[in-house]
């Protein structure tokens, strides 16, 4: 379930993987004043991050799968919108992955804001979750989503262990850390790479908790691009199609499946 929704939160502004794909820039930026590294880095970031309405991203996308020893790559793209204001904002996305070197798409994800919903072209099937409630103006607070969503620097330091491990001429390296025994059941260890020009990630890398990979690179993002609000809708039913809504019960490891009846949210397209 965490790596549903995180894979589509955390598309939306926050992406990444090898960052050698990446040309640097010509200039280096100059150091930052005033706080500690670190401190100045979060602090950054988060103002950054209040500045954005909307964004569009190119992405690669590596899993590592442990227990069968494989590696996956696919490619495609992530869209962001900020709807709203103040109490009453949701963050939008959307994202749609193929694997490398096919030029079918395999996954699509969309993000509502109340739910998030992931197609699979292969199986056929439409899966819908219901997002956790979130606090005033902020996605939910019970994950690592959290943290890339808009959480204050100051209340990141607080809730998870952070060390800033290398900087160099066009990168800051973020080490990410569990605290609690719900955090760590996400996720073991991860790493945000911020770009120091605009103090925007670059790269994602985080290990979950059964040891697999999954590495975000990004090589292109271009805030404040418009973008349709209709693009966030709830997808249409294709023909053939079947959906599945996603429950999660407390404490429990993964969602349970259950087929969609009448009155949910994805109706058929006429």
């Amino acid at each position: 379930m965490f790596h549903r929704i995180f894979t589509i939160l955390f598309i939306g502004v926050f992406i990444q993987s090898p960052l050698l794909s990446q040309s640097p820039p010509a200039i280096p930026t100059a150091p930052l004043a005033g706080p500690a590294p670190l401190e100045g880095y979060l602090q950054r970031w988060e103002q950054e991050m209040l500045r954005i309405q909307t964004l569009v991203a190119q992405l690669r996308l590596v899993e590592k799968d442990k227990t069968f020893q494989t590696v996956s790559t696919s490619i495609g793209v992530a869209k962001y919108m900020k709807a709203g204001s103040g109490q009453q904002s949701v963050n939008l996305a959307l994202l749609e992955l193929r694997k490398e070197n096919r030029n079918d798409p395999d996954r699509k994800f969309i993000c509502t804001g109340t739910y998030l919903y992931e197609m699979s072209y292969d199986q056929k099937v439409i899966r819908a979750f219901e997002l956790p409630k979130p606090k005033p103006g902020q996605v939910a607070d019970d994950n690592f989503l959290s943290f890339l969503f808009g959480m204050k620097a100051q209340d990141a330091k607080a809730r998870y262990d952070l060390k800033l491990s290398k900087e160099d001429q066009w990168y800051a390296y973020v080490e990410i850390a569990p605290r609690t025994p719900q955090d760590r059941a996400d996720f073991q260890r991860a790493r945000v790479v911020l770009n120091r020009t605009n103090f925007l990630p670059r790269q994602l890398w985080f290990e979950k908790s059964n040891g697999d990979e999954v590495t975000w690179d990004l090589p292109k993002l271009d805030p404040g691009l418009p973008i349709d609000r209709r693009e966030f809708d709830p997808p249409g039913l294709p023909q053939g199609w079947r959906v599945l809504q996603e429950t999660v019960k407390p404490g429990a490891a993964s969602p349970s499946a259950q087929p969609v009846g009448n009155g949910q949210p994805i109706k058929p397209k006429p």
